[in-house]
């Protein structure tokens, strides 16, 4: 049965998941992050609600980098290592151990991109 999950996204990488740039959103694997499936819903910040089209699941950033396109979870980077340092900005060591979890997101069915 598909679940919702609050998930919190920074406001500059909102931003571009709103405007249809970011369709890539990268976790680590916490527990809540690793039971999500495709068909789920993601209620960004409370507010947007998004549905998981796929999964994907790397044992570190570089795992994620070499199989991901970057400019679909980071618009403005466009080569794998300059994605490895951003998600190393943002998880430390002991995080990215847990695993990573590359979430695929469209707008929910009904909803509407709310900046073109």
């Amino acid at each position: 049965m598909p679940r919702t999950k609050v998930l919190w996204v920074r406001d500059e990488y909102l931003k571009r998941i709103l405007g249809g740039r970011k369709t890539v959103e990268v976790r680590v694997a916490y527990p809540n992050i690793a039971r999500l499936e495709p068909g789920d819903t993601l209620l960004l910040n409370e507010r947007y609600s998004y549905t998981i089209t796929a999964v994907r699941r790397y044992p570190t950033f570089e795992a994620l980098a070499a199989a991901e396109d970057p400019a679909s979870i980071a618009p403005d980077l466009s080569h794998p290592d300059d994605l490895v340092r951003a998600c190393r900005a943002l998880y430390p060591p002991e995080k990215e151990a847990l695993g990573v979890v590359a979430l695929e997101i469209l707008p929910a069915k009904g909803t509407s991109s709310p900046i073109s």
